[in-house]
């Protein structure tokens, strides 16, 4: 589909008066209720993992890696429907150089030869989730059980990025397309309509498939929750397992096309259970008991502890990372609690503060909106004048970028009316020609006009 690309699943994060950290979870996701939400509509809680089930627990999964600097340079951060919490992205400036793809005979650290791709494996594990990213923040879309078959397309630091299973969906907003009259398919009239990820696991929609462009046409599938409708996903979109739990074929053998042909399969050892995953779940119970608690009630010390034993003797990355970002929205949850302490030692200004705080909300939520709308209409982009520190010193006519508040690209800047080096560090909107760059996977903009907003 001409008009489809694939975005990394950045995330929106919502700005807030009382600071709280996004959580990664380490097993299967469930929202846990905001801290204080009778004091900031704004203040998102991040997961508190569920208890696995009692007959046939989800495998663990290990974490995955950020992008290459190109491809975090070029990646446009999605906005989901949906107002969930979204983990940070790394700064394109930050992150390590892509490394090369594999040839069909390099040798990985494990000493066996890499596949060839695309290839046909099998799901090893009991009941595995298949995510919608390359992380464990991304959500699960489905699970699939010991032995079913998956074709796995490519790998990255530890993933398989999957041809998606038969019941995985996108969803798609109505007011983005024209339905056929038979229902069945639809064309796309708005300029671009994002596709995002779902299935019969998913809970949230944050995740964008692919975006389309104005003309393209989709498959239906049915009426999905709300304003949104079922759809065939892009043939670009894939899903992501953990490579522990994947028995590759034969290396280099392509999936067969319904030939029913067996194909050899290669050992692939089994990853040992990680003692310290058992008690991170236990410190998620400690947490969720706590949170159920009234807010004056709650001990956040004691919630901490238990992070803190086993932050000190993890050694696996993906271990360190979920404590320390449990740890900081405990903090968080401690700073509202002393907030909402103080308050209500206030007694009749409480209504008062509270009304203060959500006007303050809706003001924000109001501009915002006012401002994307106008940059829609107004703008090709816009956004804050960066360097593209990866082309310094490089005789390349694209030097500049626009990034958002969170330091993500938008898109890359070219210009022989405008010095762009003037406009560093400056919020500007842009006018002229887009053009989208398919090796970056980010849209071009050809500057014919530039206004400086701040």
């Amino acid at each position: 589909m001409h008009g489809t690309r694939l975005l990394s699943g950045c995330l929106l994060i919502l700005a807030t008066t009382v600071p709280a950290a996004a959580a990664v979870g380490l097993g299967d996701e469930a929202q846990a209720a905001p801290a204080v939400g009778e004091m900031d509509a704004e203040t998102p809680a991040p997961a508190i993992p569920a208890e696995a089930p009692a007959a046939s627990a989800v495998t663990e999964e290990a974490e995955g890696v950020e992008p290459a600097a190109l491809a975090a340079e070029a990646a446009e951060p999605p906005v989901g429907p949906a107002d969930t919490p979204e983990p940070e992205a790394e700064s394109a400036e930050t992150a390590e150089p892509a490394a090369a793809e594999p040839s069909p005979t390099d040798v990985g650290t494990t000493g066996r030869a890499e596949p060839s791709y695309p290839y046909t494996g099998k799901i090893t594990a009991d009941l595995v989730n298949i995510r919608c990213g390359p992380r464990l923040y991304y959500y699960p879309l489905t699970t699939l059980s010991k032995g079913e078959t998956v074709v796995v397309e490519s790998e990255r630091d530890g993933w398989l990025a999957l041809r998606p299973p038969e019941d995985l969906f996108g969803l798609m907003r109505k007011s983005d397309l024209d339905v056929g009259s038979s229902g069945t398919s639809a064309v796309v009239t708005a300029p671009e309509a994002r596709v995002y990820a779902s299935g019969p696991k998913a809970d949230r929609r944050w995740c964008v498939a692919g975006i389309l462009e104005k003309g393209d046409r989709v498959a239906v599938l049915g009426q999905g929750e709300g304003d949104f409708l079922r759809v065939a996903l892009p043939k670009e979109a894939r899903a992501y397992v953990v490579e522990d739990y994947v028995t590759a074929s034969a290396a280099g053998a392509e999936p067969s096309a319904g030939t029913g042909a067996e194909t050899a399969e290669v050992e692939v050892e089994k990853p040992e259970a990680n003692p310290l995953i058992k008690a991170f779940r236990e410190a998620d119970r400690g947490l969720k008991a706590e949170m159920a608690k009234d807010i004056g009630s709650r001990d956040y010390d004691a919630a901490a502890e238990p992070y803190q034993a086993i932050l000190e003797k993890a050694e696996k990355d993906y271990v360190r990372r979920a404590c320390k970002e449990r740890l900081a929205y405990i903090a968080g949850l401690r700073e509202q609690q002393e907030d909402y302490l103080r308050m209500e030692s206030l007694g009749d200004t409480l209504d008062e503060r509270l009304a203060e705080i959500k006007t303050r909300y809706a003001d924000r939520k109001a501009q915002r909106d006012f401002e994307t709308e106008m940059g829609r209409t107004d703008f090709v982009a816009q956004g804050v004048v960066r360097r593209l520190k990866i082309l310094e010193g490089v005789d390349y006519p694209i030097k500049y970028k626009l990034v958002d508040q969170n330091n993500r690209p938008l898109v890359v800047l070219r210009s022989t009316q405008y010095d762009l080096s003037d406009y560093v560090g400056k919020v500007v909107g842009v006018r002229g020609t887009r053009k989208y760059v398919k090796d970056w996977g980010i849209y071009s903009v050809t500057v014919d006009d530039l206004e400086v907003l701040e």
